[in-house]
C-alpha cells in the first residue's frame, strides 16, 4: 500500500486537470511506500501529447537533484490517461518500472489515481491511502527540525499550542499587548 497526503495528491490531480486533454506527469519520491515528494514535469512529447507523456534527459537530472535535495528514494513516474482508464498500456509496461502511477480521466471531473506493481510481467494493483495534511509537521530539509521551531523557544511553542487549542475549542486566544512606549522592534515575532 502507498500513502500520500492530500496536498501531494491534489498537486497530481490539479496538474492532470490543468493539462487536459494532454497527458501530464512527473516523478514521485518517498520512503517506505510513503510518497513524500511530487515533482510535476511538463510533457515533452514532440508530436501528440494527448496520447503520450514524455520527459527529457534534463528532467531526469532535475528529478535526481530533487530526490537528493530532499533525501527521498525514487518511487516512480506518474502520468495521466486523459481519455482512458488508469491501467498500464503496453507502452507503460515497456519502460520496465517496478511501480506505475496512473491518473485516469475517463470521467474528467472524477479522476482516479491508481498504483500498479509490475513483477515478472505480471501487473498487480496496489492500494493508495490518501491521508489528511492535518497534523503533518513540515521539516526543514537542511536541519531536519520542524519549521515552526526555528528561532522559537519552548515557552513560545507551548504558548502557540495553547492558543491553537483555544481556537479549536471556539475561543478567541488572548494576545499579549505591548506598551507602545517601550516596544522594541527587535522583539517582533510573526510566530502567532
Amino acid at each position: 500500500m502507498f500513502i500520500i497526503t492530500e496536498h501531494q495528491y491534489n498537486i497530481i490531480m490539479h496538474q492532470a486537470q490543468a493539462c487536459y486533454p494532454q497527458e501530464s506527469g512527473g516523478f514521485l519520491g518517498g520512503r517506505e511506500n510513503t510518497i513524500l515528494g511530487v515533482l510535476p514535469i511538463p510533457n515533452k512529447h514532440l508530436y501528440d501529447r494527448t496520447e503520450t507523456f514524455a520527459f527529457a534527459e534534463s528532467d531526469i537530472e532535475t528529478a535526481y537533484n530533487f530526490l537528493v535535495k530532499h533525501r527521498l528514494e525514487y518511487m516512480g513516474v506518474y502520468h495521466s490517461h486523459p481519455r482512458g482508464i488508469p491501467y498500464p498500456s503496453e507502452q507503460d509496461l515497456a519502460h520496465n518500472q517496478k511501480y506505475l502511477f496512473i491518473v485516469g480521466l475517463q470521467d474528467r471531473y472524477n479522476p482516479e489515481l491508481f498504483a500498479w506493481r509490475v513483477e515478472n510481467g505480471q501487473v498487480r494493483q496496489e492500494d493508495i491511502k490518501i491521508v489528511s495534511d492535518f497534523g503533518v509537521t513540515v521539516l526543514d530539509i537542511r536541519t531536519g527540525q520542524p519549521k515552526l521551531s526555528e528561532g522559537a523557544d519552548r515557552v513560545q511553542l507551548d504558548r502557540l499550542a495553547e492558543m491553537i487549542d483555544q481556537m479549536r475549542a471556539g475561543q478567541c486566544p488572548v494576545y499579549p499587548k505591548l506598551d507602545p512606549k517601550n516596544w522594541d522592534a527587535s522583539s517582533f515575532s510573526t510566530l502567532a
